[in-house]
């Protein structure tokens, strides 16, 4: 797949369906081998967070715990909101491996390039 895809993930503790979902979408892209960079913002901001992406099922999705280690082995981009970092109390050293604090700037810099879908 020649596309490129920049997912914005706006839940994850507070809406599993949502969350769950906006992962196995990723998942299942990265399997088309999409060109892809997440952005977790909001609530999902709480995915950048370790040991919450185990904790988040939805119904009739594969759970997060199965699918977030695809998108960590293939080192896709994911980014969390610096701000959003700030308000859910999620410090550098809270941060999954390969998850990184950006500003907003950085993202409306992949937004340029990238079909953007907001989850």
């Amino acid at each position: 797949m020649d596309k490129k895809f920049l997912f914005i993930i706006t839940h994850a503790t507070d809406d599993q369906e949502r969350g769950n979902a906006a992962i196995a979408f990723a998942a299942s892209l990265l399997s088309d081998d999409a060109d892809l960079v997440i952005f977790f913002i909001f609530q999902g901001a709480m995915f950048a967070k370790k040991g919450v992406a185990e904790t988040i099922a939805g119904r009739n999705f594969a759970p997060v715990r199965d699918l977030f280690p695809m998108l960590l082995e293939a080192k896709v981009p994911m980014y969390v909101c610096g701000a959003c970092a700030k308000t859910y109390n999620i410090t550098e050293e809270d941060l999954v491996d390969g998850i990184k604090i950006v500003q907003i700037p950085t993202i409306a810099a992949e937004m340029a390039e990238r079909e953007t879908i907001t989850l």
